[in-house]
């Protein structure tokens, strides 16, 4: 069996079940067209589609991200958002080996503040949010997800085990 094979057999499960509760579901997905999504029949299950183009820069970019989560928390009210925190998206990153020509350049700052804002709209309407880190191929995401979760510690967003360990 092959990738596609593979797909195919995951879109049969994955189609079913979003047709089902496709009224309880809101997918808002930034991605950059130039490689993500080729699947292009998983593309109609997304409602709110934000295109990131390669070369974007991290301004830009929290820009989009700001008038997405406008748009997404005014069309629909979840009861919890689970949020693909992607880090393939950081200036340099290699795309797990695609051409460098295809990456964003979010700066590790970027990252942070792009984390805090979903965090904190959600905050703001009293959801809660599962977070998936998800993409980045370079050792040093690793550093970037450590110290965006400390902001969101330090910010009141997110409790650790330390938060809790020290009240």
């Amino acid at each position: 069996m092959g990738l596609n094979d593979t797909v195919k057999m995951h879109l049969a499960f994955w189609l079913p079940i979003r047709e089902e509760f496709h009224s309880r579901v809101y997918i808002l997905d930034m991605y950059n067209p130039e490689i993500y999504p080729y699947d292009y029949s998983a593309r109609r299950f997304i409602d709110q589609k934000v295109e990131v183009m390669s070369g974007t820069s991290t301004d830009e970019y929290l820009r989009k991200l700001d008038k997405a989560l406008e748009v997404a928390f005014r069309n629909f009210q979840p009861e919890m958002v689970v949020y693909n925190a992607g880090t393939d998206i950081l200036d340099g990153d290699p795309l797990g080996l695609l051409k460098a020509s295809y990456t964003l350049q979010i700066s590790p700052d970027g990252i942070t503040s792009r984390d805090e804002k979903v965090f904190r709209v959600a905050r703001e309407r009293e959801v809660p949010v599962v977070m998936l880190t998800s993409g980045g191929y370079m050792k040093s995401n690793a550093r970037v997800i450590a110290d965006s979760i400390e902001n969101l510690s330090r910010q009141g967003l997110i409790k650790t085990q330390l938060d809790s360990a020290s009240t």
